[in-house]
């Protein structure tokens, strides 16, 4: 067994997590690899073998991020990358949360014993649902991009944009906000949550549709069957444009009748569950404890 280490440097307990985590996989025989530029700061640990990042990846079965859910997705998205490079399938992904969520993560910094799972092959793999989207028109023409959590479009200066949208060519509406934000169901939790969007089991194979603060009495978010095309043209006037991102990256700027297009992504992410219910112990754990703390620990 031979697992990668990357953990998030600004996280205060990542460094003291990361060194557990290689003697616990030292305990386990399993190899351990590092980036290069991490050897000095772990150089009291003989055990790992510092790689480049292009061979880092090559043979591991595991990648073990650490830190918050930034942290794992940022980690997602070098095994995507490093998997079509060498058109191989993705690295499994366990994340080890040193945050405050932990929504991506396979367990806490606090129950490091379940990595001896790995080992024994006692977890499961949720291959996560991903969202491609395209820029149509402008000097981005053909530009594409693949997302873990959310595509989500806004004006500049955080003005109040109108755009239209259409699913399979026809038309559902035209719609005055914020911005728009489509969303996986693991990146339900995420920008889509605090929208106002509903919270989505992470194994489910949907497109979430969310306005931004709507111009409108009567916007709801919406579900799309993932076999589906949506496409967002801008209806701009005046300076400025509407800025699209990808999982908190901006990617491209749209002008007037100019659009993007959300399809389900043909890539995944296999992420490692060793609880079995990691996702429902985040939702019930943090997101509930202002409302838990008003009553009996015991309900």
């Amino acid at each position: 067994m031979i697992c990668l280490i990357y953990p998030n440097l600004s996280k205060p307990k990542a460094i003291a997590t990361a060194k557990e985590i290689c003697a616990r996989l030292t305990a386990l025989h399993a190899g351990i690899r590092m980036e290069q530029s991490l050897a000095e700061l772990f150089s009291d640990i003989p055990e790992i073998e510092f790689c480049p990042p292009e061979t880092i990846m090559d043979r591991a079965d595991f990648v073990i991020a650490i830190g918050g859910d930034g942290t794992i997705l940022r980690c997602a998205g070098r095994i995507l990358k490093d998997a079509a490079r060498r058109g191989t399938e993705p690295v499994r992904l366990v994340g080890v949360n040193t945050g405050t969520l932990g929504f991506l993560a396979a367990f806490e910094a606090t129950e490091l014993d379940m990595l001896d799972r790995l080992q024994s092959g006692n977890y499961s793999i949720s291959n996560r649902m991903m969202l491609k989207t395209t820029i149509c028109g402008g000097e981005h023409d053909g530009l594409t991009k693949h997302a873990m959590n959310d595509i989500y479009a806004s004006r500049m200066n955080g003005r109040i944009c109108d755009f239209a949208v259409s699913v399979d060519g026809f038309q559902i509406g035209v719609y005055r906000a914020d911005g728009i934000i489509f969303s996986t169901p693991t990146g339900s939790s995420a920008y889509a949550l605090s929208a106002g969007g509903p919270v989505m089991e992470p194994d489910l194979s949907l497109i979430e549709m969310n306005l931004v603060c709507p111009h409108s009495l009567f916007a709801r978010p919406m579900l799309f069957a993932p076999q589906r095309e949506i496409r967002v043209t801008y209806r701009g006037v005046g300076d400025g444009g509407l800025n699209v991102h990808s999982d908190g990256t901006e990617i491209a700027v749209l002008h007037n009748a100019q659009s993007f297009t959300v399809t389900k992504s043909e890539q995944y992410m296999p992420f490692v569950d060793c609880k079995g219910y990691a996702f429902y112990d985040a939702l019930n754990g943090k997101l509930m404890r202002p409302l838990k703390s008003k009553q009996d620990p015991d309900v």
